[in-house]
């Protein structure tokens, strides 16, 4: 009992070798098959690269109502903007740039001490002001005149700073919120940023 049990799976051993044997045998025998395989091999790797490649960095956005002087209101969107965290003097702070390419139009904002979500006044009252300007044409970076400084104070005479800025989220990759800036330049003209919202990625 036990050897005609042992016969037939030595039998179907031998007859599944065999197949395998016969298997190699064509496959060496046809070229064919080995540009099918490296094909599929190369089909396999880019398929497992590409699905745990990194997850690429998401676009930020800038867009908000500005005004120089009296030149009346219009709109600026960009996409080219900048986020970044640093440490000045001990503290972390967070460095926001945004230009608008169709006229270099920037605004540059500076906030210290920012470590979560809240209000941050421009420039404050505490010892390290915090920074916002507004740039009417970053080209004509010489001339004085095109920088509207908001540690200048506004007529009006706002408290706790002529800005602020509301950081709604805030994370190691990225920073969101809203902002509300008034500036003045050398001749004592006016600009002014409002309902601007953003959304930048962190570098």
């Amino acid at each position: 009992m036990f050897t005609s049990k042992n016969n037939k799976q030595s039998s179907w051993l031998s007859a599944k070798s065999n197949r395998w044997a016969r298997f190699v045998v064509e496959y060496v025998n046809n070229p064919i098959n080995f540009l099918y395989t490296g094909l599929g091999l190369v089909v396999v790797l880019l398929t497992f690269e590409h699905s745990f490649s990194s997850k690429p960095l998401e676009t930020g956005y800038f867009s908000g109502k500005i005004i120089f002087g009296n030149e009346g209101n219009h709109r600026i969107n960009t996409k080219d903007v900048s986020a970044q965290i640093k440490t000045e003097m001990g503290e972390k702070v967070l460095v926001l740039t945004a230009t608008e390419s169709r006229n270099l139009e920037s605004i540059y904002l500076k906030i210290f001490k920012i470590d979560r979500p809240g209000t941050y006044f421009i420039p404050g009252d505490g010892e390290m002001g915090n920074i916002g300007n507004l740039i009417k044409n970053l080209k004509n970076y010489q001339e004085k005149d095109n920088f509207y400084e908001s540690t200048l104070p506004n007529k009006e005479g706002v408290q706790n700073g002529v800005g602020r800025v509301n950081i709604t989220s805030i994370s190691a990759t990225e920073v969101e919120g809203e902002l509300i800036l008034i500036g003045n330049n050398t001749k004592g003209e006016q600009a002014v940023l409002e309902t601007a919202k953003f959304k930048i990625p962190i570098q």
